[in-house]
């Protein structure tokens, strides 16, 4: 081969390096617009046709009451003038309202003393401690332990309580502004010390989520260059490689996120663990790549042109790679949760997009700034090159050992991937939203705070549909959701509910007996009511809305809500507990329905039946999505080595990690349940590792049957060909994992909860992917299989020797005039043409 003959980066790398340099500024300009436009909104993470995402939908047309923030600190009780004067400050009368230079984030201002004073007075005329009772849950913390509500004991002033802000229409548009302003006019202008005050609520969420996120992706973006350059300096020892494969691998994350920014989509943030990950995969392309030119230098010794034949060679181990690792992350797409499916799409394409960089910069930078490397001319120049041959490490003495025992191999791993997969029957999921922070966030400090001293703060809203034509009065609407909260109440996982008959006359005195009085009371007591009915709908929990049937008809409805809270710092089953109301308040719509009143409906909505809806999705993703990722994958396997057996080989290495680490999950939730120590969950984060897990470690699979075919085309025995495969893929599999698993094991320092756990994931995912590559992938080679496989190659082979008209000759085993394929000395995946 001559090596005079220019080639492509020869003779076009200025140009390629001037295009780059050229996109750069709008690289680095999309990638930080992209990093500044994180919004978060968990009620946005299932899709827009779901029946409970438009149920929703339609609720939020009619109510407000979910855009609210809850203010209390420690010491905020009943007397607390401080309370009063930030709910001035922040939403002041209307005669001082045009006196503030600030912006009014605030529409509505509520607090536990405000309430019992308006529910004292006119027209209700309650006593105030039926009043407290009613908003105890709510507004208003419970009595000290110990002390029964209404006692001597009960001090109705030293009783914990709160400001509850409605959000205008300003704040939905600036969330982190509203609450920075909460908490600087409760510190600057009321004496509240910061570290005393507690806020909760949905928007409160969405922030806390945009926050964690930012913080994520700064500790990610600089714990990903430090690992990139240490595992870098380890594997080339170059100071001009290094500084290129870090460039690369920095471009390429920038690049994935200013995609985001130009395709118009808002970055959440689990979308920002996305260019850590790309960043992590160019990084390991750019470490193999760098070794492909190595193995040139050492072969040829002719620096001119090495950077073009580097990328000749590895060009398809790393485009099997990047279509592996593309369609591991694609398959998230199948997901019904928004986050993941857009994290699945826009890391595949950064991904694609970071193929692209490094076929394109590493090539040209290595030929307009040619490291200086001392290298030898020959292959064979082990020390010069600085590599130590493959035989001397320890799995080659591993290696030769399972092909010699690949029955008792196989066998272990089997039996151990039976055992520990059965713990998959016993795995749960969970979408709680607390789980989304680490332990010691702010935000799951505050809940707990405020859940100890108020009240459980997840909304579950139960609408009560009343069409016009309905025969029931407006007393008997009323007293139809005072039953349903009655019996809602009863629920062990109800702390409190909120109604028009919270803020309402107590009906109890319409239900003084029968005969003539009585009726004359109720219909007095009606009458009185819809005098006041104005008043109600001016609050928040009933409402006039005209519903388009499912036949296009439009029908006048009045729409009862009844806000019932569960906690957010237990694990509930919402499945459960859906059932359990549906249990408590069919019986009450079938006595309906016996008495011939018809026209009554009741919907459940709000955040927690979305979160059921997430919960289920989540398992039900994992399975589709993993078994279509896997089929996938197969087909490929099968179309590359021109074998079907191909595809049986590849089935049980390619499912070893997910089986052991799932597996090894539902054991560990089981364990934790006898043990009374909480379960053990799949959430978010988690549910995004096996695929792309999958689409990583499957490249190291795909590549060791390749050497194992091209051994057995060559006349090598099963156990032969399974140590070239060993000694063209060994070091290349660890150094992969040193790269791709030590990289995405940052993401466990991760402030995030979802990133956080995708981290540990990913890290033990890959680390029994390597044990599964290197221990059972030989084995089941060495074993029945393999000879099923070899028995497809040789025909194969037979076929083509035939076709050419050549007699094909093998020679014994062992034999010097065997043909062995070259290995060059770097660690790096080389080619093999199947």
């Amino acid at each position: 081969m001559s090596h005079h003959r220019t080639n492509f980066y020869q003779r076009h790398s200025v140009g390629i390096m001037a295009i780059l340099v050229f996109l750069l500024p709008m690289v680095v300009v999309g990638a930080i617009k992209a990093k500044s436009n994180n919004r978060n909104d968990v009620k946005g993470w299932l899709p827009a046709e779901y029946s409970e995402t438009q149920t929703y939908r339609f609720f939020r047309q009619n109510f407000q009451g979910e855009e609210f923030i809850l203010v209390s600190w420690d010491g905020c009780t009943m007397a607390d003038p401080r309370l009063e004067m930030l709910a001035r400050k922040l939403l002041p009368p209307p005669e001082e309202a045009s006196r503030i230079d600030r912006p009014l984030y605030f529409k509505a201002a509520q607090t536990g003393p405000r309430a019992v004073e308006r529910m004292c007075g006119e027209p209700l005329n309650l006593d105030r401690l039926e009043a407290v009772g009613r908003l105890t849950g709510a507004l208003i913390g419970p009595p000290p332990a110990g002390v029964e509500a209404g006692s001597a004991g009960d001090d109705l002033d030293r009783r914990k309580t709160c400001l509850v802000l409605t959000l205008a229409d300003v704040a939905r548009l600036n969330l982190h502004g509203a609450i920075d302003e909460i908490r600087s006019v409760a510190t600057g202008e009321c004496g509240i010390p910061d570290g005393a005050i507690h806020m909760g609520g949905p928007p409160v969420d969405n922030v806390s989520i945009d926050k964690a996120g930012q913080t994520s992706v700064t500790i990610l973006f600089g714990l990903s260059l430090v690992v990139g350059f240490i595992v870098s300096w380890f594997s080339l020892k170059s100071k001009t490689l290094v500084a290129m494969v870090i460039a690369s691998g920095v471009y390429s994350m920038f690049a994935s996120l200013a995609v985001v920014w130009y395709s118009g989509y808002p970055v959440d943030a689990i979308l920002l663990t996305m260019p850590s990950l790309v960043y992590v995969a160019t990084t390991s392309g750019a470490i193999h790549l760098a070794n492909y030119y190595r193995d040139q230098l050492a072969e040829t010794g002719v620096q001119e042109g090495a950077a073009g034949r580097a990328v000749h060679h590895a060009l398809l181990p790393l485009s099997l790679a990047t279509g592996t690792t593309a369609i591991g992350l694609a398959t998230l797409a199948v997901s019904e949760l928004v986050p993941i499916r857009m994290f699945g799409i826009f890391s595949a394409v950064g991904v694609v997009a970071s193929f692209l960089i490094l076929v394109t910069f590493m090539p040209a930078a290595l030929e307009l700034f040619p490291p200086r490397l001392k290298i030898g001319k020959l292959a064979g120049d082990e020390e010069a090159a600085g590599w130590k041959p493959v035989e001397s490490s320890r799995w080659w003495a591993v290696g030769e050992w399972i092909t010699r025992h690949h029955a008792l191999a196989t066998a272990a791993c089997l039996l151990v991937m039976a055992a520990v997969g059965y713990g998959m029957t016993r795995v749960e999921s969970s979408v709680q939203l607390m789980r989304l922070f680490s332990r010691k966030a702010q935000i799951r400090t505050d809940y707990a705070w405020l859940e100890s001293h108020l009240g459980p703060l997840v909304p579950m809203e139960i609408l009560v549909r009343i069409d016009e034509d309905c025969p029931l009065t407006f007393l008997e609407r009323m007293e139809l959701v005072d039953e349903i909260q009655r019996e809602i109440g009863r629920l062990d996982e109800v702390g409190s509910s909120l109604s028009t008959v919270t803020f309402g006359r107590n009906l109890d005195s319409a239900n003084g007996g029968e005969g003539l009085r009585a009726k004359l009371a109720r219909s007095t007591l009606n009458k009185a009511l819809l005098r006041h009915r104005n008043e109600f709908l001016e609050g928040d929990y009933l409402r006039d809305a005209t519903v388009t049937e499912a036949d296009g008809s439009r029908q006048r409805q009045e729409l009862w809500r009844i806000s019932a809270r569960v906690s957010a710092i237990k694990e509930v089953d919402y499945a459960l507990f859906k059932a359990d109301l549906q249990r408590k308040i069919d019986p009450i719509l079938a006595r309906l329905g016996t008495d011939g009143v018809e026209g009554v409906a009741v919907d459940y909505t709000g955040l927690v039946p979305l979160v059921y809806k997430a919960q289920h999705s989540l398992l039900e993703n994992l399975k589709i999505g993993f078994i279509f990722d896997f089929a996938i994958i197969v087909a490929v396997m099968i179309v590359l080595c021109r074998a079907l057996s191909a595809g049986l080989v590849l089935l049980l290495p390619a499912a070893f990690p997910a089986i052991m680490v799932f597996g090894a999950m539902g054991w560990g939730n089981a364990l934790a349940k006898w043990l009374g120590a909480g379960n053990v969950f799949i959430d978010i984060g988690t549910v995004m590792a096996p695929s792309v897990a999958l689409g990583v470690t499957v490249d190291d699979v795909v590549h060791f049957m390749l050497w194992f075919r091209r051994g057995i085309a060559d006349g090598l025995d099963r156990r032969q060909a399974t140590m070239l495969a060993y000694k063209g893929c060994a070091r290349a599999m660890y150094q992969s994992w040193g790269v791709i698993g030590i990289g995405l094991s940052v993401f466990s320092l991760s402030p995030f909860g979802p990133t956080q756990r995708f981290g540990h994931m990913m890290l033990a995912m890959l680390t029994i992917a390597l044990v599964g590559n290197l221990v059972l992938m030989p084995a089941l080679l060495s074993g029945p299989l393999g000879a099923v496989f070899s028995w497809s190659v040789e025909r194969i082979e037979r076929r083509k020797a035939a076709r050419s008209g050549k007699r094909r000759v093998i020679t014994e085993p062992g034999s010097d005039s065997l043909p062995a394929p070259h290995v060059a000395p770097g660690p790096g995946k080389h080619v093999v043409h199947a």
